[in-house]
Formats: C-alpha cells, structure tokens, sequence
C-alpha cells in the first residue's frame, strides 16, 4: 500500500509664512497619516487573497517524497507568522489553509469538530507508523504554528483505505496518529495544546478496496481538528 498522504516617515517640514490669518497646515500631515495608515492596511492583508502574515507564493518549488523518490514537485509559499518566524510550505498547504481559518473571524468558520485539515507531504513507510525523513518539515510547521499560537488546541485523526483488515487499519490508523503527536512534541509543540489522536481506519474511506490506487490515496491521510483557536 502506497502512503502517501494527500491528507506586508517620512517627515515633511512646513515651513509658516507670515500671514496673520489662521493656516491649514495641520491638514497635511493628517491627510498623509490616513494615507499612510490605508497602505500599511492593504499590505498587511493585501489583496484579501490572503490572510495576515501569508505572503505571495514565491518562484520556488518543493519535492514531494514518496519514501525516498521524488514524485512530483509543487510551488512553495512564503509564510511570516505572527511571532516573526518563517516557513515554507505549499502554495495551497495545510499551513496556508490553517492559518486563514484561524485568522477568520467568519461564523462559518467557528469551532467544528467536522473541520479537518489534512497533512499534505506527511508520508510513512509502507505498513508502518515511521515517519519519513521528508516528511519532518511539515511537521515543524505545524510545532512552529501551535507555538506561534498558543491558544490553539487541536487534535490529530488518522485515516486508512478500505485495503485489507479492518482492525489492522484502525490499529495503524492509531498508531500513525499517536506518532504524528510524538513528532510535534519534539519539534517543540507544547503538549497541552494537542488535546488527543484518534485512528479512524477506514471508517470514512470513500473509494472501493479495489479503486485504483490514486482514487484511494485520499483515504489515507492524517488530519487536524482545531478545538480552541
């Protein structure tokens, strides 16, 4: 079974004449402060296609890893978090996708224990509960995430296809999840803000056991539920 998881002063001096009558002088420099105020506005969310602290994607591209093959590489994004650290990852990754949502004052996008947000380059080895190594760096994004935010709570669900045993899956699922929390905590995730990991098995699978294996890739994800933001 194939495992990969498709889970933004200038000082004006003004100079006063000599006449005697009342000036507009100070009308100036507050024209220029709204102005000023508006740019750092529109920079900071720029063009609402992104949220605060997510920059444009850059010229660049990652490799995505099937254990130690290269399978397909996909643009990058710069992202500065509120704390001021940095990461790269995926244009349309689960960082990008997290932070927005934890950004968004929108009701639709309130606290749900339905919201999942799948990993999207977090691989293991092949029946196994062992992280890549390639995989790590997704998951130092999300310890830098939790750590940038530490309000978030969030839990971890593991999730297989409908291939083979049901019980072998949900135990996999299990041990795959418990894993993925073990690896944010020595990344440095404060432990009190992952509040659990369950395996799914194949519960929510959606392609056939027989589905071609692309079709079943979908199933085997790891995911985040955010409980507190």
């Amino acid at each position: 079974m194939s495992d990969v998881f498709s889970s933004g002063d200038e000082n004006i001096n003004e100079k006063v004449g000599t006449s005697s009558k009342p000036g507009m002088g100070w009308l100036l420099p507050l024209l220029l402060l709204v102005l000023t105020a508006g740019l750092v506005l529109y920079f900071v969310k720029g063009n609402n296609s992104y949220t605060v602290g997510i920059l444009p994607a850059v010229d660049t591209t990652a490799e995505v890893f099937q254990g130690d093959t290269v399978v397909h590489e996909k643009p990058t994004l710069s992202i500065r978090l509120i704390d001021g650290t940095e990461l790269m990852a995926f244009q349309n990754g689960v960082e990008k996708m997290l932070l927005i949502y934890l950004n968004s004052k929108e009701a639709a996008d309130s606290i749900s224990k339905n919201r999942w947000f799948d990993f999207d380059n977090l691989n293991f080895e092949t029946s196994s509960s062992k992280i890549t190594d390639s995989s790590i760096n997704q998951v130092k994004n999300i310890a830098a995430i939790l750590k940038a935010y530490p309000k978030l709570k969030i839990k971890i669900g593991g999730y297989t296809d409908k291939t083979g045993n049901e019980a072998a899956n949900l135990k996999l699922s299990q041990a795959r999840a418990d894993a993925v929390v073990a690896a944010l905590k020595k990344a440095g995730a404060n432990a009190e803000q992952i509040v659990g990991a369950e395996g799914y098995g194949s519960q929510y699978a959606k392609a056939a056991a027989n589905a071609p294996d692309e079709e079943k890739q979908k199933d085997r994800r790891i995911s985040i539920n955010v409980r507190a933001k």
